[in-house]
């Protein structure tokens, strides 16, 4: 009798056991919390630095501060904690940027002193998947790295999302005549077909944007219509219309034009970038 209950015993318990196994959690990430000794200065290092909004505190405890990493992802700055912190570079915060080069010139402007994985000062690590790292510290002395993501490709929908985003810049720095800006939209070797019929190259890319202002009587005015993005590993090819739209001083339409656009990006060293293009009346 004994054997048979202490056999039901084990059954019993391998079924528990199987049947907690099958529970699935489903874990993400939600934030990283670091103990800090001046709560505004790190507040503003990691604002200023990486451009990151604050979010509410919703812990409601004074002495912390939460600010948002994007998609749901937070970094809450703890000063409540007085016990020294001391972590080696193996312990780090690691951030991707598309923007990896204009980032570290960043860093130079604002005298931050970065280095490679072995610690030479303003070198750059190359990963043996190709991705590139720099390392940096924050006013704590907690470890930070920067990359360029390669290693994390983005999914389709986040690369169409990353270039369309890229366009609504593009025509906002048309419409506030940015042409500095717009031309870092812009690979060196890029060449395009627009609906003046003057195949061009990247040293004639903003011609467009100046002869049209030079009315200063007429107001410049557009509409995106986004169509279709298709995906080619780091190449992305965009599909669109654009209606522009000049008014008068009074607000009269003067002239209202659509036309279709497509635009190959290709993911660089530099970002997204535009290669090729093509620009017609939509008749």
């Amino acid at each position: 009798m004994k054997k048979i209950a202490l056999i039901l015993a084990v059954l019993i318990s391998t079924t528990l056991v199987k049947a907690q196994d099958s529970i699935r959690f489903d874990f993400s990430f939600n934030h990283m919390a670091l103990s800090v000794k001046d709560l505004g200065r790190s507040a503003t290092f990691y604002m200023n630095l990486f451009q990151l909004k604050e979010i509410t505190n919703r812990s409601k405890i004074e002495g912390i501060r939460w600010l948002s990493l994007g998609e749901g992802k937070e970094l809450h700055l703890i000063s409540i904690i007085k016990e020294n912190v001391t972590a080696n570079k193996a312990l780090h915060l690691a951030l991707t940027t598309q923007n990896f080069d204009a980032f570290l010139k960043r860093l130079q402007t604002m005298n931050i002193a970065y280095s490679n994985w072995p610690g030479t000062a303003s070198a750059i690590n190359r990963r043996a998947d190709g991705v590139k790292q720099v390392y940096f510290q924050d006013p704590d002395g907690y470890w930070i790295e920067v990359n360029n993501g390669y290693a994390a490709p983005l999914s389709m929908q986040q690369s169409k999302d990353t270039v369309w985003h890229l366009e609504e810049k593009y025509w906002t720095y048309v419409k506030t005549q940015d042409l500095k800006s717009y031309a870092t939209l812009w690979d060196d070797q890029f060449i395009g077909y627009p609906s003046n019929n003057k195949i061009a190259g990247k040293d004639h890319i903003t011609d467009w944007i100046t002869d049209m202002f030079k009315d200063k009587s007429r107001h410049f005015d557009y509409r995106l219509d986004r169509k279709v993005e298709n995906v080619f590993g780091d190449i992305v090819i965009v599909l669109y219309d654009v209606t522009e739209t000049w008014t008068n001083n009074k607000n009269e339409v003067l002239e209202k034009t659509t036309y279709k656009i497509t635009h190959t990006w290709k993911k660089t060293d530099n970002g997204w970038l535009i290669i090729g293009g093509m620009g017609a009346n939509k008749k």
